[in-house]
C-alpha cells in the first residue's frame, strides 16, 4: 500500500508548521498521543496509520473518508489519537 500524500486531501487549508523536508525527524510528533486536526503532516500521517490499522480498502476514497471523519461535529474536541482511531473505525460503516 502507498502512502498518501497532500496531494490526495480533500480538504484544503491546513497549517503547514511542520516542515515536510524534516518529514523523519517529525515521526515522533506524528505518533504522539494527541493529533492537532489542523496541520496537514499530522493529518496526512493519521489517515495514512488509519487504513493501515484497521481492514478498509486501501484507495484514495477511504484515505479521504477517514480525513472527512475528523472533521465530524461528534470529534470536534476530540484531539486523543487512540479515541479518534476507535471512534472512527466504529463509526465507518454506520456513517
Amino acid at each position: 500500500m502507498a502512502d498518501f500524500t497532500r496531494e490526495d486531501l480533500a480538504f484544503t487549508g491546513y497549517s503547514q508548521t511542520i516542515d515536510s523536508k524534516d518529514y523523519p525527524k517529525t515521526i515522533e510528533v506524528l505518533d504522539r498521543i494527541y493529533i492537532d486536526k489542523t496541520e496537514e503532516l499530522e493529518v496526512i500521517h493519521f489517515c495514512n496509520q488509519f487504513l493501515k490499522k484497521y481492514k478498509v480498502p486501501q484507495t484514495k476514497a477511504s484515505f479521504q473518508k477517514a480525513e472527512s471523519f475528523l472533521q465530524h461535529p461528534s470529534l470536534e474536541n476530540e484531539i486523543y489519537r487512540s479515541q479518534l482511531l476507535d471512534w472512527i473505525a466504529s463509526n465507518w460503516i454506520k456513517l
